[in-house]
């Protein structure tokens, strides 16, 4: 499998692992609106309808970057807490 590629604004992202006191749950998708140092990403979350859910900070290495490509998802959070 190849190296996962770091979050880049406005990229779509999975949440692959959800820290204690987050609103998120592993597989929540949202858009990196903003990338914090060293290493996290500010996540925007929406609802059914559209509207901003929340928006949380997570460790980038808690995030998969989504993309036109194939993905194999389940299969890569899998692996991150195998």
């Amino acid at each position: 499998m190849s190296e996962r590629r770091q979050p880049k604004v406005l990229d779509l992202v999975a949440v692959t692992h959800c820290p204690p006191a987050a609103d998120v749950q592993v597989g929540d998708v949202g858009t990196v609106v903003e990338l914090l140092p060293p290493d996290a990403a500010e996540v925007e979350l929406l609802d059914r309808d559209g509207r901003t859910r929340c928006i949380t900070t997570l460790p980038q290495s808690d995030l998969l970057v989504l993309n036109r490509e194939r993905t194999k998802v389940a299969e890569t959070i899998r692996m991150v807490h195998a």
